[in-house]
Parts: C-alpha cells; sequence; structure tokens
C-alpha cells in the first residue's frame, strides 16, 4: 500500500510455506535484513504445491508433511522491487505444513533461520509482501483465505 511503489511491469506468481514444528513457524532471516516465510518462484511445468515443498526442501532441507493451503495473496498492492530496478506484481500462493525436525540447514539466500511462536511474530520485522499472510498464521480455522 506504499504510494511511492513502483509501477510493475509483469507478474510474478510464487509460493510461501508456513513450515510448522512444535506448534512454532519458521522464518527466515533474509540478506535484506527483514523476516519472511520460506518460498519462491514457480517454475516451469511444476504445480504450486511442488513449488512448495522444493522451496522448503532447497532452503532449508526440511522435509514437510500435512500440506494444506493456507491462502492466495494477490492484491495489486503486492509489488515487488527487485535491486535491479524490475518491479513486479506478485501473486503468492501460500500453503502449511509441518516438519519432523527443527533442524534447518541455512541456504546461501539466508543469514538466519528461526522458529517463531505467536507472540514472538508480535516484535518480528517481516518482509512487506508477508505482512498480509502473517494475521493467518496461527487461525488454521479461516484457511483458505483469498485476499
Amino acid at each position: 500500500m506504499n504510494p511511492h511503489a513502483p509501477a510493475p511491469s509483469r507478474l510474478h506468481i510464487g509460493t510461501t510455506i508456513a513450515i510448522f514444528y512444535q506448534g512454532r513457524v519458521l522464518l527466515d532471516h533474509r540478506r535484506d535484513g527483514k523476516w519472511g516465510l520460506i518460498g519462491g518462484s514457480l517454475e516451469l511445468g511444476e504445480s504450486l504445491e511442488d513449488c512448495a515443498l522444493r522451496e522448503a526442501l532447497e532452503e532449508t532441507g526440511l522435509v514437510v508433511h500435512q500440506l494444506r493451503l493456507l491462502g492466495v495473496f494477490s492484491h495489486p498492492s503486492r509489488i515487488i522491487e527487485y535491486p535491479n530496478g524490475d518491479a513486479v506484481q506478485s501473486i503468492t500462493v501460500c500453503f502449511a505444513g509441518t516438519t519432523d525436525s527443527d533442524s534447518v540447514r541455512l541456504s546461501p539466500e539466508s543469514q538466519n533461520a528461526r522458529f517463531f511462536s505467536r507472540e514472538d511474530m508480535e516484535s518480528v520485522p517481516v518482509v512487506e509482501t508477508h505482512q498480509m499472510i502473517v494475521p493467518y498464521l496461527f487461525c488454521p480455522e479461516a484457511w483458505p483465505v483469498i485476499e
């Protein structure tokens, strides 16, 4: 909702995945200093579910079970500007699932990763494009969300 956001030149379709372990959700401390869910771009020939599971494994080393649709977030204000100046309107399909381990293997894209409780989330600086997802993370009765 930033009035100074750049005008997007194309659409970006990707997934995020809320990985839960013992009632806490995994967030990635990104190189830009913000925290966010694990996620990435949909590749040609890939389903949304496969994209989410692939990103989880690539970025954390975790195998995710019991995959559920958390929501679809496609509001036109979801604009991502890349360091090269390219701006995209992001459509994100968010899944949730569980894992059997809290032993995360960091990817080169991350500076840290940690599981957070619902209470912890109140003080975490979450990347702007994931802020609209956060209120739903611990409310599975509201899933799937479409915004």
